[in-house]
C-alpha cells in the first residue's frame, strides 16, 4: 500500500499530511476532510493536479492521485459537494478536491472525472482526515494579545475581481517598509495559487484553512469561521507578525461571506479593509455593503484599477481612495494604511521613532 501511495501523485491539499500512516484503503461514506486514493478517468476541465510544491502536473487517464472530500462554491467554475458514496465522482479544484458537480459556469468544461476508489486508512482502519495534520490547531495566545493585532481585511465583489493582488501588493509595499506580515486566506477552497503568490510577494509567514484542517470552507458557519481566523491570529502573534492581512474567497454574496458580515464578533476581529472590485457598480456596493457592517475601508482597488474612467465613477460615488499596485509603494498610501490600522497618533509616534 505504501509503494502505491508514494508512486500516486499527491495534491496540494495533503500539504500537512503524513502519508506514512495510511497502510490501507477502506469503504464507506466520504466526509469533508477525508484523504482518498482516486484514479483518473477522463481528463477535461482540470488537466493538471497542484502538487505539495506548487507545480502542476499533467494528468493522464488511469493515473492515481490522493485527494480529500470537500465541497466547492466557485461562481466562475462549479458548485460540488462531497459524494456520497466512494465511485464515480470529479475532481473540482486543481488542489485535489473530489466532489459530486451540481451545477457549472457554462464557460468552462465538464469536471474531469475521477473514480474515489478508497478512503485512507491508518492501521487500526481509521480514516485519515484533515483535521488531524493541522499545525494551528494547538496554538495558545491570550485574547488581549489577539485583539491588539492591527487586521486588514481584503474584500472583493466576486470570484476573480483582483483580490490576491490587492493583497500581495498591500503585503510586498507594507514588508517594504519593515513591517513583519502575515498573510491568509480565511475562506475558499483547497488551492495553492494564493498560498504562492503571498509568499513570493514577500510575506514573512503564510497560513490557509488547510493548516487548521479544512480542505474546504463552503458551508461554515461564522462561529467556525472566526475560530479559525483566532487561530491565524495567534499564529501571527507567536510569529512576531506587525500586520495580519486576511483574504476572503469569492464575494459579499457568497453565503459565507454573508454571515461573517452580519457577525459582530467578526466585525470586532478586524481594523480596517480593502475592496477589490472589477467595475464601478460592483466597487460601489462592495464597499458600501462592509462600511454598512461596521468595517472602515480604506480603498478600492483590484480589475477595476485597469479602467481609469471606471476609477473616476468609483471615486465620484464612495469618495475613497481607488488604489492601483503602484500606490502601495507610495509613502502617502502606506502612511494612511498604517495611521489607519495602528491609530493615527500611535502610528505617526512609532514612525518619527
Amino acid at each position: 500500500m505504501q509503494k502505491r501511495i508514494a508512486q500516486a501523485k499527491h495534491s496540494y491539499i495533503t500539504r500537512n499530511a503524513d502519508l506514512s500512516v495510511a497502510t490501507k484503503l477502506g469503504q464507506g461514506k466520504p466526509r469533508s476532510g477525508d484523504l482518498m486514493l482516486a484514479r483518473v478517468d477522463r481528463i477535461r476541465h482540470h488537466t493538471r493536479l497542484e502538487n505539495t510544491f506548487g507545480r502542476r502536473e499533467h494528468l493522464y487517464p488511469g493515473d492515481e492521485i490522493i485527494v480529500a472530500a470537500a465541497d466547492r462554491y466557485a461562481t466562475g467554475q462549479f458548485h460540488a459537494q462531497v459524494p456520497d458514496q466512494l465511485g464515480a465522482c470529479h475532481l473540482v479544484a486543481a488542489g485535489g478536491i473530489a466532489a459530486e458537480v451540481i451545477q457549472r459556469h457554462a464557460g468552462v468544461k465538464g469536471a474531469t472525472e475521477i473514480t474515489a476508489l478508497g478512503l485512507l486508512c491508518d492501521s487500526t482502519g481509521k480514516t485519515l482526515n484533515l483535521s488531524q495534520f493541522a499545525p494551528l490547531n494547538t496554538l495558545k495566545v491570550s485574547p488581549v494579545s489577539l485583539q491588539k493585532l492591527p487586521t486588514l481585511l481584503v474584500m472583493g465583489s466576486d470570484m476573480n475581481s483582483g483580490k490576491t493582488t490587492l493583497a500581495c501588493a498591500a503585503a510586498n509595499g507594507l514588508r517594504q517598509v519593515g513591517y513583519r506580515i502575515s498573510a491568509t486566506k480565511l475562506t475558499g477552497t483547497g488551492a495553492g495559487p494564493d498560498y504562492w503568490r503571498m509568499l513570493d510577494a514577500g510575506a514573512d509567514r503564510v497560513v490557509d484553512f488547510l493548516d487548521a484542517g479544512y480542505p474546504s470552507t463552503v458551508g461554515m458557519k461564522p462561529a467556525q469561521l472566526i475560530s479559525i481566523l483566532q487561530q491565524f491570529k495567534a499564529d501571527a502573534v507567536q510569529q512576531g507578525a506587525d500586520i495580519l492581512i486576511v483574504e476572503v474567497a469569492d464575494g459579499i454574496l457568497q453565503p459565507e461571506n454573508r454571515a461573517l458580515l452580519e457577525s459582530n464578533q467578526f466585525i470586532s476581529e478586524i481594523s480596517a479593509a480593502l475592496v477589490a472590485a472589477d467595475g464601478a457598480i460592483a466597487a460601489t456596493m462592495t464597499a458600501q455593503t462592509v462600511l454598512h457592517a461596521g468595517i472602515s475601508v480604506l480603498g478600492v482597488g483590484g480589475l477595476i484599477s485597469r479602467s481609469p474612467l471606471s476609477c473616476d465613477e468609483a471615486r465620484a460615488s464612495l469618495g475613497l481612495p481607488i488604489l492601483d499596485l503602484n500606490d502601495f509603494h507610495r509613502n502617502n498610501t502606506r502612511d494612511y494604511i498604517l495611521g489607519s490600522l495602528f491609530g493615527a497618533d500611535k502610528y505617526a509616534t512609532a514612525h518619527s521613532g
